[in-house]
């Protein structure tokens, strides 16, 4: 049975929330750290994967559709990517993520209140007519890069959070060995 991760964590009032920015912190990094997709969802399309390639990395976790918690394989008890699926409705899941990250956006986010919750983007690239995604790095003692596409009618389709530490820090002699093997 899945537990409610988010009720192990702080979570003030939607009235009571501070607008994050890149200088705010969500969730500590070993809390982060210890969060499973089992902890949200237990239906019978969740999946334990190995070998998975995420951003030229290969990692191991947990999957249910598009939603995914991913731990690197040289740190397998540590995840350290969620990616959230907003446009299938698993029960709630991506949304008690949510709470559990101490991200306060909402389902269906606007590219405009995006940007009013989490500031400029480091990066906006338009996918097609009517979405984007938008690519953000917040937090001062707990630094995250956040990419969130976002439809321009329905909002935030999907998001994904990665710790930055060791994570997105690609040395030139990884890329050229990955390079090789192709």
């Amino acid at each position: 049975m899945a537990r409610n991760f988010a009720a192990d964590y702080f979570l003030p009032q939607q009235s009571d929330r501070i607008l994050i920015d890149n200088r705010m912190d969500i969730l500590a990094y070993q809390d982060f750290h210890a969060i499973r997709l089992s902890d949200f969802y237990e239906g019978p399309d969740y999946q334990e994967v190995e070998d998975y390639d995420f951003m030229g990395e290969l990692w191991v976790g947990e999957l249910v559709g598009f939603n995914t918690f991913l731990r690197p394989v040289s740190i397998p008890d540590e995840t350290r990517a969620v990616s959230l699926d907003f446009t299938k409705d698993h029960d709630g899941m991506a949304l008690r993520v949510l709470e559990a990250l101490q991200l306060p956006l909402p389902a269906n986010c606007t590219q405009s209140q995006m940007t009013a919750l989490l500031g400029e983007p480091r990066k906006v690239i338009k996918l097609a007519k009517d979405t984007v995604t938008m690519d953000f790095s917040i937090g001062e003692r707990f630094r995250y890069f956040l990419s969130c596409t976002i439809h321009q009618v329905n909002g935030l389709m999907y998001l994904d959070v990665v710790n930055e530490t060791g994570v997105l820090q690609k040395t030139p002699k990884k890329k050229k060995l990955k390079e090789e093997k192709m």
